[in-house]
């Protein structure tokens, strides 16, 4: 008797987190060895909401110097980011926050954009994204994470920017 008390608690506890925690996915480890958008599917249940995790490591000879997010759906849903349960977040390879990072919320809170020029992931480094989605205005079962890295500008590609800068403030 006792026994099978034990059980069906071990049993209803995992049954009840299972539906706290319904949301939240991890994906990963990938590695990213293109610029090209890569999408990742999300299968949602109640409660609707919750942190997605993506572990990725840069297999490419560039360095990143941002990060994008965003969402995709096969119609317009309202499934959203969003930094109701706190503020996104990049880790390093020890779990510890990434430095030299910030992020903007744009697009009708569709898309998320991580900055870290100062301190660019490079090849062999391994990161980690977490950010909030908020699916509970429509309650879709389904929808996509999209992401993408982009490289650090060169410095040559700098300069001859801030000099194309300059010609056209001179030609004013």
């Amino acid at each position: 008797m006792r026994v099978k008390l034990v059980l069906l608690a071990v049993l209803s506890a995992f049954l009840i987190s299972g539906n706290v925690f319904a949301h939240d996915e991890i994906f990963g480890p990938i590695d990213v060895d293109t610029w090209s958008i890569q999408t990742l599917d999300h299968y949602d249940d109640d409660p609707w909401k919750g942190w997605a995790t993506i572990t990725v490591t840069n297999t490419m000879f560039e360095d990143w110097g941002d990060f994008h997010f965003c969402i995709f759906e096969p119609m317009t849903y309202s499934v959203i980011f969003s930094e109701a349960d706190g503020p996104f977040v990049m880790l390093d390879s020890l779990s510890q926050p990434y430095a030299g990072v910030s992020y903007t919320l744009s697009g009708d809170s569709k898309q998320v954009d991580f900055e870290f020029y100062s301190n660019p992931v490079t090849y062999g480094e391994t990161v980690t994204f977490k950010v909030y989605t908020d699916n509970t205005a429509d309650k879709h079962a389904w929808f996509g994470l999209c992401f993408m890295p982009t490289p650090v500008p060169e410095p040559a590609t700098m300069i001859l920017l801030g000099l194309g800068a300059l010609a056209v403030i001179r030609k004013r």
